[in-house]
């Protein structure tokens, strides 16, 4: 029998020292710097094999709700620790960072089509690389902080979000 400390050690949301705080500002600003050009690349390259590509158009109209400021704070925290706490936390150190990782992208499945889960899928890698070598915490953050950035990025009407 664990108790709460004991639990929330075992899934790794452990206080974080200042260095992981650095490392996940860091990987989620390469990762909203990276992943439109990703995306684009998949995107063409789903096109040429003559692929359905997500819909654009109804991902918008599916999250237009939450496209502002209180809604990239809240996805951010909801998805960064939510996916996080249940994916890397407790699937990740049972059966390892792949099959955990497709269970993370079939989460998305609802939202885009197999050109988006590829996308879904490159940033999972990242993030139980990051679990793996740091703590649940540290992904959880690395997540939120990407989910907002690119919700926020999407609200200004940056090109690319």
């Amino acid at each position: 029998m664990r108790t709460f400390p004991q639990a929330l050690e075992r899934v790794g949301l452990v206080r974080t020292r200042g260095w992981q705080i650095l490392l996940a500002i860091g990987a989620a600003a390469c990762l909203v710097w990276a992943m439109p050009g990703m995306d684009q690349a998949i995107t063409r390259l789903w096109e040429k094999m003559a692929w359905p590509v997500t819909d654009s158009r109804a991902f918008n109209d599916l999250f237009r709700f939450a496209i502002n400021p209180v809604g990239a704070v809240i996805i951010g925290i909801v998805a960064g620790l939510g996916e996080e706490l249940a994916i890397r936390g407790v699937l990740q150190p049972r059966i390892g960072i792949v099959l955990s990782n497709l269970f993370f992208t079939s989460l998305h499945s609802f939202q885009y089509n197999f050109d988006g889960l590829a996308s879904v899928f490159l940033i999972g890698l990242v993030l139980g690389v990051i679990r793996k070598y740091t703590n649940t915490t540290t992904s959880a953050m690395v997540h939120g902080l990407y989910d907002g950035t690119v919700i926020l990025l999407m609200y200004l009407g940056v090109d690319g979000f």
